[in-house]
């Protein structure tokens, strides 16, 4: 069980590593992030950390573009001895030319709030009900709201490994600006097919991994299409003690047929400090 190990630390590193250093705006969920053993019960635990950057780059010889840069994410979890119950949440702040009265100041700002029960935790076959909560104003969604549930399958459950599966139905609804027209808001509702799997691997004592795929998809009578959504997060974590942890976070997002005409693909690369309570 532990052969593992050999292929995936080299990978991990590679990706991480090679990538450093990069950034731009994407975020989605990782539900796994917030699970912890399936042995514990009446229990409350959960997770805050905070990033903070300042930054400039060229616009001009005596005129450059500053950024302010402010990040916020936290988890809940309680796990009673049949359920269990997260609250995820993230919050990223980005403030162009803060401090110069001349210019324009631009501001760009993402999050979301993710609840979720998982019923029947510990069957190999579980069930889920989930209702999320989501803005990117970067990209123009204004406001995405998920409201679902589906079935939840333990692949394999091992100390150091474990893989799911899982798979069910949401409505979603997107409310959009549209960067062609100013002022106007497009709105879409659909009923969507939600699929991920998810990993998570303790490499060392100090270092784990956890990631995450999602696959959704819905028709839309509009296009007489499906609009299909892809989407990955995983992250390294390195252990300091039992309060406080680095971690370097990869993730990204694909839309085959976006609701408006945005980037397809957008992704992000983060390093920061963890808080454990």
């Amino acid at each position: 069980m532990t052969s593992y190990k050999q292929y995936i630390l080299p990978f991990v590193f590679i990706l991480f590593f090679i990538l450093a250093g990069q950034h731009t705006s994407a975020q989605i969920l990782n539900i796994e992030r917030a699970r912890i053993s399936q042995d514990t019960a009446n229990y409350l635990t959960g997770k805050a950390g905070i990033n903070f950057s300042m930054f400039n780059r060229n616009a001009g010889k005596n005129n450059p573009n500053n950024y302010l840069q402010l990040t916020f994410t936290g988890d809940l979890a309680y796990i009673s001895g049949k359920h269990s119950y997260l609250l995820l949440n993230y919050y990223n702040y980005l403030l162009v030319n803060y401090d110069s009265p001349e210019q324009r100041n631009t501001v760009a700002s993402t999050g979301y709030s993710h609840l979720r029960a998982n019923l029947f935790r510990k069957r190999k076959l579980s069930y889920e009900l989930f209702a999320q909560a989501q803005a990117d104003k970067a990209r123009g969604l204004e406001l995405r709201t998920l409201l679902g549930g589906g079935v939840r399958l333990a692949i394999l459950r091992d100390k150091d490994l474990s893989l799911y599966f899982g798979t069910g139905l949401m409505h979603e609804h997107e409310e959009w600006e549209n960067p062609e027209m100013d002022q106007m808001l497009v709105v879409s509702d659909l009923l969507k097919s939600t699929n991920y799997f998810s990993a998570k691997a303790k490499l060392s004592e100090t270092i784990s991994t956890d990631g995450i795929v999602y696959y959704q998809t819905g028709y839309d009578k509009r296009i007489d299409d499906f609009r299909n959504r892809i989407s990955g997060d995983v992250s390294l974590n390195f252990k300091v003690n039992s309060k406080f942890s680095f971690r370097t976070n990869f993730n990204c997002v694909y839309e085959d047929e976006p609701i408006v005409p945005v980037t397809r693909f957008v992704y992000s690369i983060s390093n920061g400090i963890q808080v454990n309570f």
